[in-house]
């Protein structure tokens, strides 16, 4: 059996033991029910339905905003990284609002655009853009110039230098600012949904906690950890893979130079 495999089992069955206890022992079971009763109520509401309709509302709010946030977010940090101009025009403002967390402008976007479904993907665009902005930005500032030169010197013109040099060796900066802005579209998600929706894990919580469910308010704090891990665990996958390639590259290029 993967040792991985194994080693995820103990954390998860270590973890439930911690809350289990954390429940019996230092919690009033009623405030902080334990992971069974939490389990019951999950299959309860997975039985009619009324949980997995509000994951998929979370889920397709996410999927929507974090697309355009990532592609935005990617398209003007490839324009920083690629002019001088562009950085030093729009690297002020992005520094300005990468401090404001994605929670604080929950009440901005709904003042602005309603309680409508636009209000929360603005919440979730902002939050993937920003961290997918810098890093896409830091990655291609980061592009060791020996091989920019060496594409030169072969004659390729610059889209091709960017498209297959630059963007290439920016990867693991890209991915690694998606992976980020993945985690900053949950929080927005559940913040937007806490305050103005009628579906969605963070319209769940905020329900059960007015209606005094705390076994259903954990079953959507279950539900928003699972779907973090899950999503968490694919983008670490493909970071390795990619970043795999990369070392080939770095190796390669320590040879080219000491030969």
């Amino acid at each position: 059996m993967n040792k991985n495999v194994v080693t995820y089992a103990l954390s998860i069955m270590a973890f439930m033991l911690l809350w289990h206890v954390m429940s019996a022992k230092f919690f009033n079971p009623v405030l902080v029910p334990p992971p069974l009763k939490v389990g019951e109520k999950i299959v309860e509401m997975s039985r009619d339905g009324e949980l997995l309709s509000h994951v998929w509302a979370s889920l397709y709010r996410i999927c929507v905003g974090y697309f355009w946030g990532c592609l935005l977010g990617v398209a003007i940090g490839v324009g920083i990284g690629l002019s001088k101009f562009l950085n030093d025009f729009v690297s002020p403002p992005i520094q300005f609002v990468k401090s404001i967390t994605p929670v604080a402008i929950v009440p901005l976007a709904i003042l602005a655009f309603g309680l409508d479904e636009a209000s929360k993907y603005v919440v979730i665009i902002y939050g993937s853009f920003v961290p997918v902005v810098l890093n896409t930005a830091a990655g291609l500032a980061s592009v060791p110039k020996i091989r920019v030169r060496a594409a030169q010197c072969l004659g390729a013109p610059t889209r091709n230098i960017v498209r297959y040099v630059m963007l290439p060796s920016a990867w693991p900066f890209i991915l690694t600012g998606l992976r980020l802005a993945m985690g900053f579209s949950f929080m927005g998600v559940v913040a937007a949904e806490m305050i103005g929706a009628d579906t969605g894990v963070g319209f769940l919580i905020m329900q059960s906690q007015n209606m005094l469910l705390p076994e259903q308010m954990f079953t959507g704090l279950f539900m928003l950890g699972v779907l973090g891990l899950l999503t968490d665990r694919v983008f670490q996958v493909v970071i390795q893979k990619v970043m795999r390639r990369y070392m080939v590259l770095i190796i390669a290029e320590s040879g080219f130079k000491g030969a």
